[in-house]
């Protein structure tokens, strides 16, 4: 399975079979990522995070144009995360319940770079509400 990238901007057109993204990998657990949200839990897992085998259901950070994300794509996560929390917070009190909290995700697990298969980055993106990418 193939990934067709058009280039809008006069380059070359890219053939894609997988898309460079970054997961949160759990630092005490083999093989164990950061699942998205409650929906995509693996149940089987006392914190709920998913394996390879479900990867599409990881908390992924992907750049638009599908280049290979680095730690600067992190930390604007983590200030989108700092802006949450801190309106959270503003709005109600200190005992606001945050599940979007970066910072305190990063105790846990670290961003690493892979590559998802195209097929299951186009079921992450509709998880996501994404556009999916064409496919040839």
């Amino acid at each position: 399975m193939k990934v067709f990238q058009q280039n809008i901007f006069g380059g070359e057109d890219v053939v894609l079979t997988s898309v460079p993204v970054i997961v949160l990998k759990h630092r005490g657990k083999e093989g164990r990522y950061l699942a998205n949200d409650i929906e995509c839990i693996d149940w089987s897992d006392p914190d709920g995070d998913v394996t390879m085998d479900d990867i599409e259901s990881a908390f992924i950070i992907v750049r638009n144009d599908h280049t290979r994300p680095d730690l600067t794509d992190v930390e604007n996560v983590r200030a989108e995360s700092a802006a949450h929390k801190k309106y959270m917070i503003e709005r109600f009190g200190e005992d606001a319940s945050i599940s979007f909290d970066v910072d305190k995700w990063l105790e846990t697990y670290e961003p690493i770079n892979i590559d998802i298969p195209a097929d299951k980055f186009n079921k992450a993106c509709i998880l996501n509400g994404w556009e999916p990418v064409a496919i040839i």
